[in-house]
């Protein structure tokens, strides 16, 4: 790639060179002193020559003033990619409100929060405020009251309905998460997609319909295969389309400290594997449901019933709704297979009809393992990517 990159360079020396030779004939152009050294392209010029002409992440600078923007236009460029290529548009642009929110995002995206939150706050562009909100959010602090000023101020405008989501997802409300789902489902087939595989209900004209909006492609690609097993998995390397794609097909998952649907599976595996899971790890991420619940499981599993309860109840407490079925128990290990793989319910599967806690259904069913099915936050925080796990969970 770089010897390709490298002929550009020479090619443009030359026709510069070319150019100052015409310009001097016609008098157009100075002779330089003759006492001037002449200078040397070094290492340093022409990396930064190779930067302004290559860019790692497939986005336009117009429309990169956002995380969600950014995902939207190239889901699976890593976040090193879209690093690299923000400070190339930070580096190259003139437009001094774009080079604010460039500078900005460079920050909320190596975790600088306050340096984040400092540097929106010095542009009127709505993608700033947005930017700065949601550097707010992830620092910790409450943005509730200046949320509802941004909603009232941009009421036709789709980052005051993110912000409203994003603050939802941060805190784990699942109903909430739900409710501003619905709103977002009747502005975009993208959004009625993540809806509708949000409450397992999607179809295959959803994808297809997602699919014609050209957004959040290799995102697209994964729920579909959600949806419909048989399709093809999306080929792209980075960090959420490989952990998913390791877990749908069943091969060993890796996956960062910062992301809850990988460490969950890998943790799980383990321990269904007979080896002892790292607690710590998993104990970093429970505000997250999945985590709860695994931690429940685990906890019932080593005879350790008080704290397992403790986990049932603040699951159930966070989720409010689930369906619980009940399988004779192979691995001895209750309530952990399905945290390793995709369950498809048939008739070998009971139902649980009557509404009851965890902790009453494991007591009453002693012979048979336990699968928890509710709506899941990880296919929301797919569209949000390493840009929201990597910063809020490091």
């Amino acid at each position: 790639m770089w010897d390709k990159e490298n002929d550009k360079l020479d090619n443009i020396m030359r026709l510069k060179q070319e150019l100052e030779k015409d310009l001097k004939k016609r008098g157009l152009l100075k002779e330089k002193k003759t006492d001037q050294k002449q200078q040397t392209v070094d290492e340093t010029t022409m990396k930064r020559l190779r930067e302004a002409v290559t860019v790692s992440a497939h986005i336009v600078e117009e429309r990169s003033l956002t995380p969600y923007d950014i995902n939207a236009q190239d889901y699976d460029a890593g976040l090193d990619d879209v690093m690299k290529t923000l400070k190339v548009f930070f580096t190259r642009t003139d437009n001094l409100q774009r080079k604010t929110v460039f500078d900005g995002l460079i920050k909320l995206l190596t975790g600088d929060l306050r340096g984040a939150v400092n540097t929106f706050s010095q542009s009127n562009l709505i993608e700033a405020r947005y930017n700065h909100l949601l550097a707010k959010l992830y620092s910790g602090e409450d943005v509730s009251q200046e949320l509802a000023k941004f909603l009232k101020d941009n009421p036709d405008s789709i980052y005051p309905i993110l912000l409203l989501l994003q603050n939802e997802l941060h805190k784990g409300r699942l109903d909430g998460v739900e409710k501003i789902l619905q709103v977002l489902a009747k502005k975009s087939k993208f959004w009625e997609l993540v809806y509708t595989v949000f409450c397992s209900t999607a179809t295959e004209d959803q994808i297809n319909n997602a699919i014609r909006e050209r957004i959040f492609a290799s995102l697209v690609v994964l729920l579909s295969v959600y949806v419909d097993p048989t399709r093809e998995y999306p080929i792209q390397s980075h960090t959420c389309l490989n952990v998913h794609k390791a877990f749908l097909r069943g091969e060993t998952v890796q996956a960062p400290n910062w992301c809850p649907f990988g460490v969950v599976a890998m943790e799980a595996r383990r321990y269904l594997s007979g080896y002892r899971p790292e607690l710590d790890r998993l104990r970093k991420l429970e505000k997250y449901p999945e985590a709860k619940l695994l931690l429940g499981f685990i906890y019932y599993n080593e005879g350790s019933k008080a704290i397992a309860k403790d986990y049932f109840e603040r699951f159930e407490s966070q989720i409010q709704n689930f369906d619980v079925y009940l399988k004779p128990s192979r691995s001895g290990k209750i309530g952990i297979e399905q945290f390793t793989k995709i369950v498809r319910f048939d008739t070998s599967f009971e139902k649980v009809t009557e509404k009851s806690n965890i902790i009453h259904i494991l007591e009453g069913n002693p012979q048979k393992d336990i699968y928890v099915v509710y709506k899941n936050l990880e296919f929301v925080r797919l569209v949000f990517s390493e840009e929201y796990c990597a910063v809020v969970n490091k």
